[in-house]
């Protein structure tokens, strides 16, 4: 269904539908871990390799379009017919999804690593996290906006940075050297955890922004995806406890 019923953009890209709306021309950077992993992950279990092949393109598209070349950051979105990336955020959740996603896809994947798109995505992985490095706060969090320290401070993209860095490393996709930064997010996450169990401090559903204070403006709560990466960040944490 991915494949013959989702709109696609020019070049052939997945559009980032969400029920409000089918946001048609646009790229968003949280469409390679929502929809491309289950892609590839029915690929490698069904023996497609057209659909295998297919998520992988979709990563390189993505990169292509949404990568900032200057500084390794994603931005959150990129329209085709505007030929613009919307209000030009660098939004920290929307990276998470990058961190997380880059790992996943080449684990799945288990490509050798002389092949081109784990060349490409490798090499994509170390310049993003190593610009995240340059923007973590003193308490382990990066702000919603990587390049507005004074954005507030949020804690679901932080844990899935800590996740994607921990599990890059366990995996060999990253020098150990970014560990201590994995190590103060995921302190930072624990900090941010209520009694009750709930990561706190996570940014509310965030559709396309045309400026940026639509991204400094998004209300603060508790939300499942919150909950789901802190879990993620935990369990790599361990990880390295065994």
């Amino acid at each position: 269904a991915l494949l013959s019923t989702l709109p696609k953009t020019e070049e052939g890209g997945f559009q980032h539908v969400v029920k409000e709306q089918p946001n048609t021309g646009h790229l968003w950077d949280d469409t390679l871990f929502m929809t491309c992993l289950f892609l590839g992950t029915a690929g490698v279990v069904l023996k497609r390799k057209d659909l295998i092949d297919e998520a992988s393109y979709q990563f390189l598209l993505h990169t292509r379009y949404l990568c900032e070349p200057a500084s390794g950051l994603w931005y959150h979105g990129w329209h085709f017919a505007g030929r613009h990336h919307f209000a030009g955020a660098l939004w920290a959740r929307g990276n998470s999804w990058i961190t997380l996603a880059i790992p996943e896809l080449l684990e799945m994947l288990d490509l050798d690593e002389h092949d081109a798109v784990y060349r490409q995505l490798q090499n994509t992985l170390q310049i993003q996290v190593a610009a995240l490095a340059r923007c973590q706060s003193d308490n382990g969090l990066w702000p919603t906006l990587l390049n507005d320290p004074d954005s507030y401070l949020e804690a679901s993209a932080t844990a899935g940075f800590a996740a994607g860095i921990f599990k890059a490393i366990r995996l060999g996709y990253l020098n150990a050297h970014y560990l201590p930064m994995a190590e103060r997010a995921c302190q930072g996450i624990i900090d941010h955890i209520s009694p009750q169990g709930e990561l706190l401090q996570v940014s509310f559903g965030t559709a396309m922004g045309h400026d940026l204070d639509h991204y400094r403006h998004i209300p603060l709560t508790s939300m499942p995806y919150g909950q789901a990466m802190a879990m993620l960040c935990l369990v790599e944490a361990l990880h390295r406890t065994l």
